[in-house]
């Protein structure tokens, strides 16, 4: 009952229990966990069907079984995932690579086959069980950013603390919006010319009661890899919406606010109707909200994304690129389509002054923008010496640090109100 019947390891229950079991008989010794899996397992099943593939499988075990790492248990958790404890002093990362390298041969067909690999070295005494020093392995095998360079990782508290808050924006989103957790704050875009607020960009913070506060960098690309992005951004679009209504009301100043619209937005046609219908409908301004597009969303838009953003514009929404010349479509993004302002990507305008290429190539963008009738946004102003540069070169907008950095809603009233 303790034995995997493909591969002859270990199964998850016989793993769990002979580590356990060797851990307290021997807790002076440090041992570690190695989590495994194969890439591209699928295309054997595919390709050879699945006879072939428990026959890679029961491979894949009997060389794990007699490597370098000389294992004192081999297990086999569930489809190509591997695992296995061994003594610390015989993890040798840097013969990892060539454990994880196999070419699987089939009558006259090779196949490249790679595997990857998490490491958490197990403290002496620890209270956590086997199945939680696997998990940490296999969220140590979930930070390796570039296999082919470096096919393993070694787990740290940070990749925990990333898992958890990348957990958290999962499982957690739709309290967050319900619970005011999500608040929407905005940084003001200065006129390079007045020094006044012209622009605003919304952005989204999240401040859990339970969890603290939680990094942008961390539930934004997890909520845009799993789709859930779009219920982020309608509710950033629903509470700009609402803050423009209100102050428009009260008879107090408004500016443009720009709201992100993400690839994913662009696919769900729910939220591009709804938008839609909001801005005819509206009360308020022609291009009241504007929209920012990162080169990554407009690059695999649909076409019913580009018939959005098509209506959107004939209504008289402003729309931005977003990042511009941080991707490889940028010359083509502005050509195939009629946006308002190109907002040039912070990489370059945190290098004004270092070298004269970078210098040369913020010119020559400016220049091309407004060739193309297009107003420029510079990201990342952090410095009077940046915002200097970019104005001698005709620069319309300044966003960064040096001016504001984004606020709470109250406080950017509050500065709308005193430069009113």
């Amino acid at each position: 009952m303790e034995t995997d019947s493909v591969t002859g390891a270990l199964n998850r229950t016989g793993f769990f229990h002979k580590v356990r079991e060797i851990l307290e008989s021997e807790p002076e010794q440090d041992f570690a966990i190695a989590y495994f899996n194969i890439q591209r397992f699928k295309t054997v099943n595919d390709l050879f069907g699945y006879e072939s593939g428990d026959e890679l499988l029961k491979r894949a075990a009997q060389i794990l079984a007699g490597c370098f790492l000389n294992p004192l248990a081999v297990g086999r958790l569930e489809a190509d995932r591997f695992v296995a404890l061994t003594k610390k002093e015989d993890m040798d990362l840097e013969r990892l690579p060539e454990l994880l390298h196999r070419t699987y041969t089939k009558g006259e067909l090779n196949l490249d086959l790679y595997g990857k690999c998490g490491v958490y070295f197990i403290p002496r005494h620890t209270k956590l069980s086997v199945s939680e020093m696997c998990d940490r392995a296999k969220i140590a095998k979930s930070n390796i950013s570039n296999q082919f360079v470096q096919p393993y990782a070694v787990f740290n508290e940070q990749m925990r603390v990333d898992y958890e808050q990348r957990s958290i924006a999962l499982f957690h989103l739709d309290d967050g919006i319900k619970n005011g957790e999500i608040q929407v704050y905005y940084q003001p875009i200065y006129d390079a010319w007045t020094g006044g607020i012209a622009l605003a960009e919304a952005l989204a913070r999240w401040f859990s009661g339970e969890f603290g506060s939680i990094s942008p960098a961390k539930f934004i690309p997890t909520l845009e890899e799993s789709g859930y992005i779009t219920k982020l951004d309608y509710h950033v679009y629903q509470t700009v919406y609402n803050l423009i209504e209100k102050r428009r009301k009260e008879g107090k100043r408004v500016v443009d606010i720009g709201v992100n619209l993400s690839r994913m937005d662009l696919m769900d046609k729910h939220i591009m109707d709804t938008i839609l219908e909001d801005v005819k409908n509206s009360d308020l301004p022609s291009g009241s909200i504007s929209y920012e597009l990162t080169e990554s969303a407009y690059a695999g838009m649909s076409e019913d994304g580009n018939s959005f953003l098509t209506k959107m514009h004939e209504e008289g929404t402003k729309l931005l690129v977003d990042d511009f010349g941080s991707g490889v479509s940028s010359f083509s993004t502005i050509r195939d389509f009629d946006f308002d302002i190109l907002k040039l990507d912070m990489g370059f305008v945190q290098k004004i002054g270092l070298n004269r290429k970078n210098n040369n190539i913020i010119i020559s963008l400016i220049e091309l923008a407004h060739r193309l009738d297009l107003k420029v946004i510079a990201e990342g102003v952090e410095t009077k010496e940046q915002a200097d540069f970019l104005r001698n070169y005709g620069c319309d907008y300044f966003q960064g640090y040096y001016f504001a950095k984004p606020m709470p809603q109250e406080e950017f009233e509050a500065l709308l109100d005193k430069q009113s």
